[in-house]
This record gives C-alpha cells, sequence and structure tokens, in this order.
C-alpha cells in the first residue's frame, strides 16, 4: 500500500515522499527528511488501513514547483517587463532548491537555512526580494488556489535594510556628466538622460516609452501600468519637452515606435555601456542610473517643493516610507519655521 520515493536536492540534500494509495480514497502523502521517520509515518498510516479507519479528507496536494510554474503563468504577466526580468533568476533559485517539495512540508528550518546561505553573498536587500516574492506565491496558493492554509515565509524574520544612499549631483558634477552623454556615440543618450532628470521615471518606465505615449500638445506622459501597479501621468517641461517632442515629431506615422530605441531582450543592454562610459569621462563615483531618480528628487526638495508633490511626481506608493527620505535636504524651509519659533520665544 506505501511507496517511498528518494529526491536528491543539487545541494545534497534528501528528502523520502511516502504515498499510501488505498481505493475509492484520496492518496495521502507525506514527505520527510529522514528514511527513519518516513517508514514510521507509513507503518502508522497502513495500521490505521487495517483498523478500518477512513481516510480523513485532504485537499490537493501541490510541489512548489507547480505553484512557480502557475505563479510564472498567471501572476508574472501582471508585472512590468523589467520587473519579470529581475524577478525571473528568483522563482528559478526557489524552484530548484525547494520546488520538488510538497507546499505543506515547507518549513521555516528549510526557509531560515536558504536564507542564511543567502545572506553569504547577497545584499539584505536581495535577501528580501527573495523572501518577498516567495511570499506572495505562498499567498497567491492560499487566497487564489486554496492549495495552502499558511504561509511559512510570514514567520521568517528578514533582514533589515540598511538606509537608503542619497546620492545626487552638483551643479559641476551634473553639468560634466551631460556634456560627456551629449558627446556619447549612441544619440539617444543624452534624450534618455535629460528626460530622467527632468521626470525622474524609473529606467524601465522611460526605455519602455513609446510615441503613443506622449501627448505632445500639452506635453505629458501617460504610463498606463508603473512598477506598482498604478497608471502615472507626469509633465513635461524645459529641454525635456523640447527633445520629447522632437523624437515625436521623428516617429510621426509610428505610434507604437520606442522614444529610446534598442535592441535584444534586454532594453538597458542598448544603453549600458555608453551610459558606464559616460559617467567614468564625467568622474563621477558611485552613480548609478537610478540616482538620475534621486537626483530629480533632491533637487525639487532643495527648490522648496513639498514632499507629497514630489511624492506624486516620483509616483511613490507609499510617500511616507520613500519621499521622506529626501525630507532632510528641506533645511532652509526648517530653518526659516525655527526663526518664526525664535521670534515667537524671543519678542
Amino acid at each position: 500500500m506505501a511507496t517511498m520515493n528518494l529526491h536528491q536536492a543539487k545541494d545534497g540534500s534528501k528528502t523520502y515522499r511516502v504515498r499510501v494509495r488505498r481505493k475509492g480514497q484520496p492518496i495521502q502523502t507525506a514527505s520527510f527528511s529522514s528514511l527513519k521517520d518516513a517508514r514510521k509515518w507509513a507503518t502508522m498510516i497502513e495500521g490505521q488501513i487495517v483498523e478500518g479507519r477512513h481516510f480523513p479528507e485532504k485537499k490537493p496536494q501541490h510541489t512548489l514547483n507547480e505553484l512557480l510554474e502557475r505563479y510564472t503563468h498567471d501572476i508574472m504577466p501582471k508585472k512590468t517587463p523589467e520587473t519579470q526580468r529581475s524577478q525571473r533568476p528568483v522563482v528559478v533559485f526557489w524552484s530548484e532548491k525547494l520546488g520538488h517539495k510538497l507546499l505543506q512540508d515547507i518549513t521555516k528550518a528549510d526557509i531560515v537555512a536558504l536564507r542564511n546561505a543567502l545572506a553569504k553573498t547577497a545584499a539584505p536587500a536581495t535577501i528580501q526580494k527573495y523572501l518577498v516574492i516567495l511570499s506572495h506565491a505562498l499567498n497567491t496558493a492560499i487566497k487564489e488556489y486554496e492549495w495552502l492554509d499558511t504561509n511559512v515565509v510570514n514567520t521568517v524574520s528578514r533582514p533589515p535594510l540598511p538606509q537608503g544612499r542619497m546620492r545626487f549631483l552638483s551643479d559641476e558634477e551634473r553639468t560634466r556628466l551631460l556634456q560627456e552623454c551629449r558627446k556619447s556615440q549612441n544619440r539617444y543618450l543624452y534624450p534618455l538622460v535629460i528626460t530622467a532628470l527632468y521626470t525622474g521615471l524609473r529606467r524601465g518606465a522611460l526605455l519602455g516609452l513609446t510615441k503613443d505615449m506622449v501627448d505632445t500638445s500639452n506635453g505629458t506622459i501617460y504610463l498606463e501600468k508603473t512598477k506598482n501597479g498604478t497608471r502615472h501621468a507626469v509633465p513635461l517641461v524645459g529641454e525635456a519637452l523640447a527633445l520629447v517632442r522632437q523624437r515625436c515629431e521623428d516617429l510621426q506615422g509610428q505610434p507604437k515606435a520606442f522614444l529610446f530605441p534598442h535592441t535584444g531582450s534586454i532594453p538597458w543592454n542598448s544603453y549600458r555601456k555608453s551610459w558606464e562610459r559616460a559617467v567614468k569621462r564625467a568622474h563621477l563615483k558611485e552613480f548609478s542610473f537610478h540616482s538620475m531618480r534621486h537626483a530629480c528628487a533632491s533637487y525639487l526638495v532643495q527648490a522648496g517643493v513639498p514632499i507629497y508633490i514630489v511624492g506624486r511626481i516620483l509616483n511613490h506608493k507609499n510617500p511616507a516610507l520613500m519621499t521622506y527620505r529626501y525630507a532632510h535636504l528641506q533645511t532652509d524651509n526648517l530653518r526659516g519655521a525655527l526663526e518664526t519659533l525664535s521670534q515667537r520665544l524671543e519678542g
């Protein structure tokens, strides 16, 4: 009645999966890390059969691989292309490490061991990303598929994130960078960087812009779906507006053409080398393309733009956690408020 299969993962760990069949009843399955426990469970279940007990009703049991395959098919396409590219390796990781296990058999110890293994080479933000994606998949199994009752990842602590870097360019640094971008052999690099600086849009959103997303008459970019899953409209002003209008004129009759063209499956690869060379020639340190978004926000805050407006421009889903990282730059506004207090106290 009982069959037992041995599964050995790539890291050498072994799992013994037991199946007990009885005609007219659901198959009873369980997984164990030791052969002794597997045999003990099989003997117990077979004993219950001899005693004439009925099998308890159980939900259909599925492996993590089955869940991740369905998650990839149902959920991943709803995310932005850049998010999908970023998360695919995470799905592969969990599939390779725990994919063979039944969802009900994944333990806290399993997750903790893999979290600690990741910590040897990965940054806290990366570890959080891996845990968040697995947790989302398990929550989907609970809420959408009814394959599971509890999410074991919620019982595992996540490493604290370091305070986010607030790298932005001084006026001199910005001038040097833009000069080098203008000199680049990639003629689309300069318009890309200018648009990033003037709008604060994420790299993926910029590279996904097509002509039909721009209303040149009122100078506005319309994004149907952003990284946080919401629609977003951002005005174009100044040099960014002029460059985007010119680009749209060049693409007359091509509504689906990219404003910043690229080839291959990874759009950023068409700009990576030219960007890195421009940064190097401008003698900038620790400045990534994403830092352009920080620079946009920092300049707005320093100009006295209210934090909540900055949050709307950047399309932050949670301004309390994201936009307020820039609040310390409003020193002049704070000083003015405290000067008012001083006059009251000393008047």
